[in-house]
């Protein structure tokens, strides 16, 4: 292995934690911070996902991170806007 496989595999270990502190940040009661924890953890997953397509060559992981990256925002306004009492 040389050194950009083994930083690559310490990057995705890295966002692997990220993914956790993402989901306990989302556990709590407040809404902002179940959307900033939901927002965290899908940042790093389509991250993780895009770099498994570079390493393992599975091109369907690169798509799906691409759908996550372009969906989230879009999910995080609509919640906004229905928790702010307006409609989609």
């Amino acid at each position: 292995m040389d050194f950009l496989t083994i930083s690559e595999l310490f990057l995705m270990l890295c966002l692997v934690i990220y993914m956790f502190a993402g989901l306990k940040i989302a556990a709590r009661r407040t809404t902002g911070s179940a959307l900033a924890g939901v927002g965290a953890f899908t940042i790093a997953l389509a991250v993780v996902l895009a770099m498994v397509s570079v390493l393992t060559d599975v091109s369907f992981c690169r798509d799906i991170a691409f759908a996550l990256i372009v969906l989230s925002p879009v999910g995080t306004i609509a919640a906004a806007t229905v928790l702010g009492g307006g409609e989609i």
